[in-house]
């Protein structure tokens, strides 16, 4: 058993190690242009200058042609899918999205207040049991649909209940 775990930890390492040399080659084939392009590319959208991709190719002297062109080719594509990962799972990212979502929650949305509730653990979506015995894979669409119709309706006559004891 220790020796299966130690073989697959290897093979998963050479596999890390080939992704991160192949990521390292694909990044080395771009040149400045195209890096910078990607710079610009990877920057949240409302922070970018010039704001668009036509602006863009006017104060580079590139034609817009040649940035779509960019953006086709495998090696650029596998640079920038990879920037765009780690950006969207990084930590400072996540953290100013929930600030903006308080902020918005205090100037009074109520989608934004029950989006950072959520996000934080402290909202959880309503859930309701539907209970069946069988296979639910063996029922018809019809079973099905009465199945889920009959909890709306359980649920639907719960909130009426509790809007008039209010």
């Amino acid at each position: 058993m220790l020796r299966k775990c130690t073989q697959m930890l290897q093979r998963f390492n050479i596999a890390l190690t080939l992704r991160n040399r192949h990521t390292r080659m694909m990044t080395e084939l771009l040149d400045d242009r195209q890096q910078k392009f990607l710079d610009w590319l990877c920057t949240p959208s409302v922070a970018r200058i010039p704001s668009s991709q036509e602006k863009y190719a006017l104060v580079e002297g590139v034609d817009e042609s040649t940035l779509r062109r960019w953006k086709k080719k495998p090696a650029f594509k596998a640079v920038w899918e990879r920037r765009v990962a780690e950006s969207q799972g990084s930590p400072e990212r996540t953290q100013q999205l929930l600030d903006n979502l308080f902020q918005r929650a205090l100037d009074g949305d109520n989608n934004s207040a029950k989006l950072y509730l959520q996000a934080t653990g402290r909202l959880a979506p309503v859930q309701f049991q539907v209970e069946h015995s069988g296979k639910v894979s063996e029922l018809s669409d019809a079973q099905l649909s009465e199945l889920i119709a009959a909890s709306a309706a359980s649920e639907q006559q719960f909130r009426l209940d509790s809007a008039k004891t209010k």
